[in-house]
């Protein structure tokens, strides 16, 4: 496990919470879209998503269905919980964030990870879940690219293969599938997969390398596109909340340049110790679920109790934020980790059997 990058899932997960967060203190900000550029943290996750899988496979004989199994342990249990647990507050009459109308195949479309069109977004009943789409592609795409057992050609068939895509979504074809599929983010992933193989590459570093140096002036160039990118939105009067191809060129850039920073430091033995920051990486995806509805919640609760301005903003920061961090992590603790190696453990099981079943000889029958 690379230290450094389980910080940095937790930052990315706190840009999110910046970005959903300006929703409720519009009010007391400059621009309400002041804090548009935080939807970066979604970029993020998509360059360390394609990042992991690329080196967490890397040299081993991994078969498709067992890296499958792994990743759909590591994500559905939790997601499916929140999912439901949504849909349980929206059927009693709680009318969670986002969600305005139900519907039973709103639901099975969530659970399956279908993209569909719900109140003019494609997202689905946990509205952060369209990213989830997007990750379960992610991983279906990878398992047949694992079939590929050179490294090289495994990256070079990833970059053909997402670059055709978004090439394709140039094609004016309908139908939700192609359209959400198609869209330029996807080549985020083959970013990832990229700089896996770069940093497999590396090796070592020659002696005196400006390490320091060098991953700072990563820093500061991310932090430029991110500030720029939403500069340059203003001055052209569009929405700072870049799409098409603007997204993979700046916010997309910015997080290879993030990433790639994080692993040159850890690569030379700098590690950023921040143990309560590693903590929070490890529950940065169940912080990520649910971090929605609890900005809901405590700006229901604290908008009851106090007039609207920089007060209330503060306490509904301070609340939710406090509670997301603290709930993501019980969640990560009993439900998250402990799941998702039970889920393995059966099919490891199951898959020895299987083996051992194969393995003996044909009954003889008269």
């Amino acid at each position: 496990m690379i230290y450094s990058l389980q910080v940095l899932r937790a930052l990315a997960a706190y840009l999110v919470f910046l970005l959903h967060f300006s929703l409720y203190a519009g009010q007391v900000l400059p621009r309400p879209d002041l804090l548009a550029f935080c939807a970066a943290g979604v970029d993020i996750f998509f360059v360390l998503s394609g990042f992991i899988m690329f080196v967490s496979t890397h040299g081993r004989a991994e078969r498709p269905g067992a890296f499958l199994v792994r990743r759909v342990a590591r994500v559905v249990p939790v997601y499916w919980l929140v999912t439901v647990g949504l849909a349980l507050m929206t059927l009693v009459g709680l009318k969670p964030v986002g969600i305005v109308e139900f519907r039973p195949e709103y639901l099975l479309q969530s659970l399956a990870f279908l993209p569909f069109s719900r109140g003019g977004y494609i997202e689905p009943l946990n509205s952060v879940g369209w990213t989830l789409n997007y990750e379960m592609f992610f991983y279906a795409v990878f398992a047949g690219l694992l079939l590929i057992r050179t490294s090289a050609h495994r990256v070079l068939a990833a970059a053909g293969l997402f670059l055709g895509l978004i090439l394709l979504g140039l094609v004016p074809v309908p139908g939700i599938y192609w359209a959400f599929y198609t869209k330029p983010i996807v080549i985020e992933f083959a970013f990832g997969i990229g700089l896996g193989y770069a940093y497999q590459r590396l090796g070592s570093l020659p002696a005196g390398f400006p390490v320091r140096r060098v991953a700072s002036l990563a820093v500061l160039a991310a932090a430029l596109l991110l500030l720029g990118g939403q500069g340059g939105a203003y001055a052209l009067g569009v929405s700072p909340e870049l799409q098409g191809f603007y997204r993979p060129l700046v916010w997309g850039s910015a997080a290879v340049l993030i990433v790639g920073a994080m692993l040159l430091l850890e690569r030379a033995g700098i590690v950023l110790r921040a143990r309560w920051l590693f903590t929070q990486g490890n529950a940065s995806y169940a912080f990520y679920l649910i971090h929605n509805v609890l900005l809901h919640t405590a700006a229901k609760i604290v908008l009851a109790l106090v007039t609207p301005g920089i007060l209330s903003a503060a306490l509904i920061f301070v609340s939710a934020f406090a509670a997301a961090a603290f709930l993501g992590d019980l969640v990560f603790r009993f439900v998250e980790a402990p799941g998702s190696v039970a889920l393995r453990r059966r099919y490891e099981r199951w898959h020895e059997r299987r083996i051992g079943s194969a393995a003996l000889p044909a009954t003889i029958t008269t």
